[in-house]
């Protein structure tokens, strides 16, 4: 299926997943006329990995890094539906859904964790790079630890629309104390009602809010400075 789904065909989508379910635990097939609907499997568009560069680091704009060390990127939090693999949806402000057949190819906080490194090698907030998920958290100055609140397609009346919404903390290693916190939400028209093209307009969107926190980060951490 390709295109904008009726609130009326989600949920006959939403029974077929149920009714799969059920037949899969009694052992019986529920399709004998055809195949199970193949799995679509989707990945973040990422943006190209900067330039490697020794320390200290500049952002884009020429400035240093505000703090000194290294940064751990830790797998972004995922809590209740978005910790499934399923793509999830919501009609208008409470309704929410995920698809049986439309899967994220790799976890969603994995994904974000691989973002989140190259966008702080365009916009570090540390002299030493960024690292998604080293081997040891504990072993770096600082925890990049971020909570995924909305990873939505969007139905808005006759409209898709794609939301993202971060909570960030940075967090000193050595004692988690918090050394800087905030949120960051976007949400917008996809870029057209197919999946891909709301795909597509996530990817962007979660590239923009993880630059909006890393910039702010920045840029309060740095008036704190003596």
């Amino acid at each position: 299926m390709s295109g904008r789904l009726t609130r009326a065909t989600r949920l006959t989508l939403r029974a077929a997943a149920r009714l799969a379910g059920g037949c899969m635990l009694l052992g019986v097939s529920c399709f004998p006329h055809g195949p199970i609907p193949a799995r679509e499997l989707y990945r973040l568009s990422l943006p190209e990995p900067a330039a490697s560069d020794s320390a200290p680091l500049t952002a884009t704009d020429g400035s240093t890094a505000p703090l000194t060390g290294t940064l751990a990127i830790a797998e972004y939090a995922t809590p209740g539906i978005y910790g499934d693999p399923s793509i999830v949806y919501r009609l208008n402000e409470t309704e929410y859904g995920s698809y049986p057949d439309r899967e994220w190819a790799v976890p969603l906080g994995e994904q974000l964790g691989v973002l989140t490194e190259r966008v702080l090698a365009r916009v570090p907030v540390t002299d030493a790079p960024a690292v998604f998920d080293p081997p040891s958290r504990r072993a770096q100055t600082y925890i990049w630890r971020a909570t995924v609140r909305e990873f939505d397609e969007v139905d808005v009346g006759s409209e898709v629309h794609a939301a993202v919404q971060v909570d960030l903390r940075i967090v000193r290693a050595q004692d988690d104390s918090i050394l800087w916190s905030g949120s960051s939400r976007l949400e917008r028209v996809a870029d057209s009602p197919r999946m891909s093209g709301i795909v597509q307009t996530l990817s962007t969107l979660a590239d923009e809010v993880i630059t909006d926190l890393a910039t702010r980060a920045r840029r309060e951490l740095s008036a704190r400075r003596p």
